[in-house]
């Protein structure tokens, strides 16, 4: 059973826009969940002679409050800024990650409650709004619950986790890629893989690859991006193995300087953005095709957002990026999961409706096998989920950090697992 303090949606065209408006305006029932309806002050009643019946009743209801798991879910509606009567696409557009990624979440509990655990599920808007995010930290729902999943903004994590200060509750940060020394915050648990965890990853994959008479070439540009990735990459590699010699360009002439003929020539590309990465691509398809350099690519994990077509020539490179998250739309679970959203909520799942169910699967599994211990086993308990990969280390200054990277490469039109 789950108790939710929200409303379930059915979205199709339309539709999406009365469910947004609606969201935490209305209550309604599913087959599955028991929907609270808020909390009035009411009148007490009047005091009785307990009964036998009486007596057995009320045992079971305090039963029934030790074995649910309290959860509170922080997102970004932002539903204080929309037209409840009418809503705009722009309102549509600034909650469309929360609402999906809280779908994604409750299919997730839907599962584990099928198996017969207890969830009381409180859903509170943060607002995107550091004021609110204060304000929530201190509420009875997020005190009580075991298990906080968000806020999901930087800004937002640093000023809730001051404030809440929860002695026994993890903080689940599901989608922020920041760095998780910015906050220390001991209980917090950073599901996004940092940059460092795909440095470490991208430097072990060019160490291994490397042999001698080969060429490390960083391709250099000015974007931030790209300075913020390559220079702790290359300490790593360095780090890794001593005799590689990193070479540094920063255009067409410094690149053709340094490549090798006899060797093969490891590049790495850092900048996301299209308009550089063009032009570049460009340049070495000239050296590999007309020139027979042997080139291969590496690039920044962002790269998977990017739109790329055959003409680029990724695949003629085998271009690698790190990533901490695929979906395996062949697989059975996906597969499932996929109809089942579509059926719930008349559209596609996306990228942040995997996360949420990832995050719920994973969260309130531990929660409901291990109760209020389940943050003892969070190293130990590994997890391939839909979207992403789960394998966690801890640090008494930040928490727990998602160290789950794997290796794409670009094959077919897109990139998928080595």
């Amino acid at each position: 059973m789950i108790s939710v303090r929200n409303h379930r949606l059915r979205l199709n065209g339309n539709n999406w826009l009365v469910g947004l408006a609606l969201v935490f305006l209305v209550a309604a029932c599913t087959p599955k969940v028991r929907v609270l309806r808020g909390t009035g002050t009411k009148t007490p009643p009047k005091t009785q002679k307990p009964t036998e019946q009486g007596k057995t009743e009320e045992k079971a209801a305090e039963t029934e409050k030790v074995e649910v798991n309290n959860i509170a879910l922080l997102l970004p509606f932002e539903l204080d800024k929309a037209n409840p009567h009418a809503p705009s696409s722009e309102d549509i557009r600034r909650s469309a990650l929360a609402l999906d990624f809280y779908q994604g979440f409750k299919l997730g509990l839907d599962a584990l409650a099928e198996k017969g655990t207890n969830f009381k599920l409180n859903v509170l808007d943060t607002r995107d709004d550091p004021a609110e995010n204060t304000r929530i930290a201190k509420l009875e729902d997020v005190q009580d619950a075991a298990l906080v999943v968000g806020p999901v903004y930087p800004k937002e994590i640093q000023v809730f986790g001051f404030n809440a200060s929860l002695e026994d509750a993890l903080q689940i940060s599901p989608l922020a890629a920041s760095m998780p020394s910015e906050f220390n915050l001991p209980n917090l648990v950073t599901v996004a893989a940092p940059i460092t965890t795909h440095v470490r990853a991208l430097a072990t994959r060019i160490a291994q690859q490397y042999q001698p008479g080969d060429a490390v070439i960083f391709y250099q540009t000015q974007d931030a991006a790209s300075k913020q990735f390559l220079a702790p990459l290359k300490t790593e590699i360095s780090r890794l193995k001593k005799d590689i010699t990193v070479m540094e360009v920063t255009d067409e002439q410094s690149l053709e300087s340094n490549v090798h003929l006899s060797g093969k020539n490891l590049i790495v590309l850092a900048t996301t953005n299209k308009y550089q990465i063009s032009p570049i691509l460009a340049h070495l398809r000239k050296l590999q095709s007309e020139l027979s350099y042997q080139i291969q690519l590496f690039a920044h994990p962002n790269w998977t957002k990017l739109d790329f077509d055959e003409s680029d020539g990724l695949a003629l490179f085998r271009t690698c990026v790190t990533s901490s998250y695929y979906v395996d739309k062949g697989r059975t679970d996906v597969r499932k999961f996929d109809e089942q959203y579509r059926r719930e909520f008349g559209v596609a799942a996306t990228e942040f409706a995997y996360k949420g169910y990832d995050a719920a699967y994973y969260f309130g599994g531990l929660l409901a096998k291990y109760g209020a211990d389940y943050k003892e086993h969070i190293t130990q308990a590994e997890y391939k989920g839909l979207h992403t990969v789960f394998k966690f280390e801890y640090n008494s200054n930040w928490g727990y950090v998602n160290n789950a990277v794997s290796i794409l490469q670009y094959r077919n039109g897109n990139f998928m697992p080595l």
